[in-house]
């Protein structure tokens, strides 16, 4: 584990102040865009591609500027004052995807059924998105099934799979209700067995997390179902090696990936999942109702569509999925504009901008709180940009006075995060109650100073 004290993120590129003087601001604005500052308000087709193109020639220089931050930042249409920390809940789309959002449902309206009939963005199998999907991802168009949201990919993947009565999933306790409620239906619905790991909050290291599952395989395990980053703590597993831990026993592998997507920069071939359900409504900030679900190659033979009107010619594989009636396909487009928002500033320098706000986050919160309130790992290969802990003596009994916390934070000072509960074993009588906060490319550190000195100040009084 490494010190708790570190100032410094991935590639040891210091963590920059930010200067809020106010001829910084006005020079940040004034290079906002070529249309200038009201193109970020009311952006039109220009002002946007001019938007994009400014993030990219900004983010090919310093990064680590907060002046550049800043200028994301003005790319959203969060309420002034607001600081949004639950991300990991819902995103919020840039200015630019609002106007694509509106410009594709002018376009679908004006010839529904030439839209429906011969376009590669809005008819059912949407291939210009599926594309760009697949990309981004590192997969092939022909593996990208566009959802509504990861609860979907899981239970497309969950009942299309032939599982029989005595087969084993193999899943974990941190596990989300979306991924776990699809498998639940076959317990009872086929009576397989369905077994959650205990998963330590923290672990001590991927190893132990591998461990964990390589020891709890029997001949009876045909499914391992875990998350890439557990909603409840943020940990991030070790996807690649769990993966390659069920191919060598014959297992099939299926990840809930709901918080990955444009959060980390990842390739879906290297992983080497079979199934990866994941919602580009969260951190990739595309409109509501978004997901992706990854069907790989080799493993589309053992998936029965169970949703779709093409089966009289398309029998199995994602296309089998994707054609499902109609859709609301100028919402699915706007995930292409996501892609190039979030492509335009680089998904590493996201990833690590990310990163460094959790780290700054977690020595705030171990500095006033203590190590041991913290359930998210501080090893920056299990960290994600979800952060929770429970700064109470008895993080067991403590659901009210956290609701509290929240919602004061909400009222009092404009802050939004949630709260989460999870148990670590079986035996555990109660749910462990945390407090869960998102850092995304639109907070900065000022934000976290001033979500810690909030919750000081509302920890005192309660």
């Amino acid at each position: 584990m490494r010190p708790h004290n570190t100032k410094v993120h991935k590639n040891n590129i210091p963590f920059p102040t930010f200067s809020n003087t106010r001829r910084d601001f006005i020079k940040m604005c004034s290079a906002a865009s070529v249309g200038g500052v009201s193109s970020l308000l009311f952006p039109q087709a220009s002002e946007a591609r001019n938007s994009l193109e400014s993030l990219k020639m900004r983010a090919s220089q310093d990064v680590t500027d907060e002046l550049f931050w800043a200028f994301v930042r003005l790319q959203f249409v969060l309420k002034p004052g607001l600081i949004y920390m639950n991300t990991g809940t819902e995103g919020s789309m840039p200015r630019c995807m609002l106007y694509s959002l509106s410009k594709y449902f002018r376009e679908f309206t004006k010839n529904p059924w030439d839209a429906i009939i011969e376009s590669d963005l809005f008819r059912h199998s949407m291939i210009e998105t599926r594309t760009k999907v697949a990309e981004f991802l590192g997969a092939n168009i022909d593996e990208i099934v566009l959802t509504t949201n990861t609860t979907e990919g899981m239970s497309f993947t969950a009942n299309g799979l032939d599982l029989q009565e005595g087969d084993e999933v193999l899943t974990t306790l941190h596990e989300h209700d979306g991924g776990l409620c699809c498998w639940y239906i076959l317990k009872d619905r086929r009576n397989v067995t369905v077994t959650p790991l205990e998963l330590p909050s923290p672990p001590e290291s991927e190893d132990e997390i591998i461990a964990l599952f390589e020891d709890a395989i029997t001949p009876q395990t045909k499914v391992m179902s875990f998350c890439h980053i557990n909603w409840t703590t943020g940990l991030r597993m070790p996807v690649k090696e769990l993966c390659q831990l069920a191919r060598d026993h014959g297992i099939i592998s299926v990840v809930d990936g709901a918080h990955a997507i444009g959060m980390l920069n990842f390739d879906l071939h290297e992983l080497g999942c079979d199934f990866y359900a994941c919602s580009p409504h969260k951190w990739l900030n595309a409109p509501p109702g978004t997901g992706v679900l990854y069907m790989r190659e080799d493993a589309q033979d053992l998936l029965w569509p169970t949703v779709t009107e093409g089966y009289s010619v398309i029998k199995r594989g994602a296309l089998a999925l994707q054609v499902r009636g109609q859709q609301c396909t100028p919402v699915y487009a706007c995930m292409n504009d996501a892609i190039d928002f979030q492509n335009a500033i680089g998904k590493d320098k996201i990833e690590n901008r990310i990163l460094a706000l959790n780290t700054y986050l977690k020595n705030k919160i171990i500095e006033n709180w203590g190590e041991e309130k913290i359930f998210t790992p501080t090893d920056e290969e299990l960290s994600s940009g979800l952060v929770s802990f429970n700064p109470s003596e008895d993080p067991f009994d403590e659901e009210r006075k956290l609701s509290e916390i929240s919602q004061r934070l909400r009222d009092d000072y404009g802050i939004i995060i949630r709260t989460v509960w999870f148990k670590d074993k079986h035996s555990d009588t109660k749910y462990t109650r945390a407090l869960r906060v998102s850092t995304h490319i639109f907070n900065n550190k000022s934000e976290i100073e001033r979500l810690n000195s909030a919750l000081q100040s509302i920890i005192a009084t309660i």
